[in-house]
């Protein structure tokens, strides 16, 4: 055995109710640590390229498709947070053999996000202000929420020029859209973002596109090619709208801002369809 990984195993003794040295294999799971202050104790996080300021001097372990088994397990965590759909089971599974807790999350739901937020605050013994999380987040969700759910538009969420992919039925997006009433014109689709085509759309026939990217311009410039087929009611209607993603992808309890925005948008473009404006 490699003189790193025998050191590793032997220094892991420390009880997984502590998680005192954390390591977040997660933007989202990143945040979530933040939003209970926890940040001192992260030994090492996933580098997406947008950590924030106060995290310049903890460990990167890699990126999305570079994850290092070696650098996580020499940092001697005692809790790791993984995704369940993002990082590599194999990688989890390695983690958890060498006797790391590893606690899997990957909410597709705005309720998930709330189970979510509980756990991690037991993780933590955080209890108290995983409460009141909570207890907020769905205050916002509730004042959010449409009265009359499925009477709203047809949405389309683009979330790629080319190839074009979208959200399907088992992705928080499309959990989203029937938290405002609405309807993902994709939701029968399998899997989280598929890729479908332009004459998808068009038979789709969408009273609404969404394009979400990290830049709202580059959303925008996406919108662009859509009014081609003035045969699209969100074309028609001038129901396009560019969103910036990070409202409304990443799963923790900051997305109740995003939802109350897109529920605010979809609700005032129905009610006032000549008024609506492309963003």
């Amino acid at each position: 055995m490699r003189g790193w990984l025998l050191g590793a195993v032997l220094c892991l003794s420390l009880p997984t109710s502590a998680a005192e040295r954390i390591v977040s294999l997660a933007p989202f799971l990143t945040d979530m640590v933040l939003l209970f202050e926890a940040e001192a104790r992260l030994v090492g996080v996933l580098d997406d390229q947008s950590l924030p300021g106060e995290l310049d001097g903890v460990q990167r372990v890699g990126a999305h498709q570079s994850l290092s088994l070696e650098r996580i397990v020499t940092l001697r965590p005692d809790l790791v947070l993984g995704w369940t759909s993002g990082n590599s089971p194999e990688l989890l599974t390695r983690l958890e053999s060498l006797g790391i807790a590893v606690r899997r999350f990957d909410p597709q739901t705005l309720q998930a996000i709330d189970r979510m937020t509980l756990a991690l605050g037991d993780l933590l013994g955080e209890r108290e202000r995983a409460q009141a999380l909570s207890t907020a987040y769905r205050v916002q969700l509730s004042s959010s929420l449409r009265s009359s759910p499925g009477e709203g538009p047809d949405v389309f969420v683009q979330l790629w020029r080319e190839p074009i992919f979208t959200v399907a039925g088992e992705q928080l997006l499309s959990d989203v859209l029937r938290h405002c009433g609405a309807r993902n014109v994709f939701a029968s689709l399998p899997g989280l973002a598929p890729q479908i085509s332009v004459e998808a759309v068009l038979a789709a026939q969408p009273d609404v596109i969404l394009a979400l990217a990290e830049e709202r311009s580059q959303a925008a410039g996406w919108l662009e090619r859509w009014s081609a087929y003035p045969q699209l009611p969100a074309v028609r209607h001038d129901r396009l709208y560019a969103l910036h993603s990070d409202a409304l992808v990443r799963p923790t309890p900051a997305i109740a801002r995003g939802v109350a925005e897109l529920c605010g948008l979809l609700a005032a473009g129905r009610a006032h369809p000549a008024a609506d404006q492309k963003r």
